[in-house]
């Protein structure tokens, strides 16, 4: 019997509340943005299948909330993760700080380090921007990440190739 996807991910995507995870994944899989904020609870779970070059690859994109309240509950939504996207809100500095916490959390759950990818996400606020790049490619070096990419749900900025990056992170992981 032949399988419909030759490769499968799951790809975790962690940060703290209203950075835009919902809005990445939902830009990234249904090509839209929708401005009206709903909190995740507990996670939501997304599927997006395409190709990777000529390989057939399907994601499963965990969305998994970032409020404290989820806080005891997401180190069960870690396991099984092929890679990781950590988004934060180039707007919001805090958001940034906590970014090493979620990293932290997710390699001691799963006792091994994962692709991950950073992303500094609302880019399309010039304006009301805190956080420069240069300050997240240090950590990146530092966590021997895969890449930071500056994203807009909102506008698609660097959406559609941080996902096919992730993926291809986790396929050679996968090779390795």
């Amino acid at each position: 019997m032949e399988k419909k996807f030759l490769y499968f991910f799951k790809i975790s995507i962690v940060g703290d509340y209203a950075v835009g995870k919902t809005s990445l994944i939902d830009r990234y899989v249904n090509e839209k943005f929708e401005a009206d904020y709903i909190a995740t609870m507990g996670v939501n779970i997304t599927l997006k299948n395409f190709k990777l070059g000529d390989l057939p690859v399907q994601l499963m994109l965990w969305d998994i909330g970032g409020s404290d309240k989820w806080a005891n509950l997401r180190t069960m939504f870690y396991r099984g993760s092929s890679g990781v996207i950590l988004v934060y809100d180039v707007t919001r500095p805090a958001t940034f700080l906590n970014i090493t916490h979620y990293l932290e959390d997710m390699e001691h759950t799963i006792n091994k380090k994962l692709p991950f990818i950073l992303l500094g996400n609302k880019v399309d606020l010039e304006h009301l921007k805190k956080i420069e790049p240069e300050i997240a490619e240090k950590l990146m070096e530092e966590s021997n990440g895969v890449a930071l990419f500056e994203t807009s749900a909102k506008t698609g900025e660097n959406v559609e190739n941080a996902f096919k990056l992730i993926a291809q992170a986790c396929l050679k992981s996968k090779k390795e």
